[in-house]
């Protein structure tokens, strides 16, 4: 079970975006590092069935794939290691590459946090009477891919017990296997369009109609989204001082560190890490009420 804080739904998504934002376009390796141990630590604890060996194993090869192939499109770089068809393969395009997939698996990360810190009702409250049509399709999104993971399995298991999958040919195991997408994708689009008449024939998005969650918006809510955006305008005037710039072409070059950057990466990380100390404070919270049963 996830404990969610008792906070207003905005305040959720406040944080969100403002990592998510500053994650995808800061070239900042110590934001970035922030940004992924950030989603690490909530999704290891909050998440526990979200992070799995297979899906950590996954997130490491893309990253060493971008990493690696990054110099092989980009010759930029003062500083060749090797030479591969006669280009050169740079120690900047390779470095620059690390930071690339680390941003590209930090913010995967983060939207998978997406799913725990906002849930279904949450979306659907902040969203539903502004644009109803886009609240009920990022919520099918979101909840599409953990959904036809669990459906995929099902049908391989069953596929698997009458024996679809023991003929040792390659080219029957290919057409069975075929054959169990064509059937998941059919079923997907069926309860996509089952979901949607589902939804319209409870009026969903009619003038008037209430939420199933109603939320209050508290001085406590709104103290918690200053202290985001005070965090956010640290970070901001940092990155827009060039406190916090790197550039990897055709030499890396740093800015001199000064009290403005370190302002703007403890920010930063006080940002990332507000999900899993909240997480942390009610897990904490709802020991301590068990003890007193």
């Amino acid at each position: 079970m996830v404990v969610r804080p008792r906070r207003h739904p905005l305040v959720p998504l406040t944080i969100l975006l403002s990592v998510l934002l500053i994650a995808m376009f800061a070239q900042t390796p110590a934001l970035t590092a922030a940004a992924f141990i950030g989603a690490a630590l909530y999704l290891a604890t909050a998440g526990r069935t979200a992070l799995t060996w297979r899906g950590i194993l996954g997130y490491l090869i893309l990253w060493l794939l971008v990493a690696v192939t990054n110099p092989l499109f980009s010759t930029g770089g003062a500083t060749p290691i090797v030479f591969v068809n006669g280009r050169p393969y740079t120690k900047e395009a390779l470095l620059y590459g690390i930071h690339l997939g680390g941003m590209l698996i930090s913010v995967l990360l983060w939207f998978r946090c997406e799913t725990f810190l906002v849930s279904d009702e949450n979306r659907f409250f902040l969203f539903g009477r502004i644009a109803p049509k886009t609240a009920l399709l990022i919520s099918s999104v979101l909840r599409f891919v953990p959904l036809l993971r669990r459906r995929a399995d099902a049908m391989r298991a069953a596929q698997t017990a009458v024996g679809v999958y023991d003929d040792p040919d390659w080219l029957h195991r290919t057409k069975s296997t075929m054959t169990t997408w064509s059937a998941l994708t059919t079923w997907s689009l069926e309860h996509a369009i089952d979901a949607g008449a589902a939804m319209k024939a409870r009026g969903y998005g009619l003038p008037g109609r209430t939420t199933y969650r109603t939320c209050h918006f508290t001085m406590t809510d709104a103290a918690c989204i200053i202290g985001i955006l005070a965090l956010d305008a640290i970070v901001i005037t940092a990155l827009v001082a060039g406190d916090l710039d790197i550039s990897y072409y055709p030499s890396i070059v740093t800015s001199p560190v000064n009290g403005r950057a370190i302002a703007g990466i403890i920010a930063y990380a006080a940002l990332a890490l507000t999900p899993f100390f909240e997480f942390l404070k009610e897990e904490i919270r709802w020991s301590f009420y068990r003890l007193k049963m």
